[in-house]
């Protein structure tokens, strides 16, 4: 309803439509909106990683993180681009705060704190610190966020 409302008042002949769709039937699912000409949708896990090798282009952010959650169709190519961290960083500009240039601090390494933190150092946060327990598998994901981000980010 939020999604159909936004476009009725832009003016936009869009419809947001859900549709159940599993890891086996993602890639005929994503045919199938190529073909339609439909002008972009956004899925979640378990879709989310395997989309990345479904899109013809990713983001920076999408690529890094190795999980896409809104496509594209821009003239039959399908980019891909992960919006959490995106989304996130805006709110934290939108309640007035400025963390570009500063220190950001993070309580786990689960999927969406991977996209915050990716999103994070390509904005230009200075230092990212992330806490998460030796014991949880959370851990190897938080190091291997910081591995991606020294591969990627330029400075980092």
């Amino acid at each position: 309803m939020m999604h159909n409302a936004s476009f009725e008042a832009l003016g936009l002949d869009y419809r947001y439509l859900a549709f159940d769709v599993n890891e086996e039937t993602l890639p005929t699912a994503v045919a199938g909106l190529k073909v339609l000409g439909a002008r972009g949708f956004n899925l979640t896990m378990p879709d989310k990683n395997l989309m990345v090798s479904l899109c013809d282009e990713l983001s920076t952010a999408a690529r890094i993180i190795g999980a896409v959650n809104t496509v594209v169709n821009e003239n039959g190519r399908l980019i891909g681009h992960n919006t959490d961290g995106i989304g996130y960083m805006q709110s934290v500009k939108d309640a007035g705060y400025d963390i570009i240039g500063k220190k950001m601090t993070l309580l786990g390494a689960g999927g969406a704190a991977t996209a915050l933190t990716i999103q994070a150092a390509l904005d230009g946060a200075a230092k990212l610190v992330i806490f998460n327990r030796k014991t949880s598998k959370g851990y190897a994901n938080a190091e291997r966020t910081v591995a991606k981000i020294r591969a990627n980010v330029p400075g980092c």
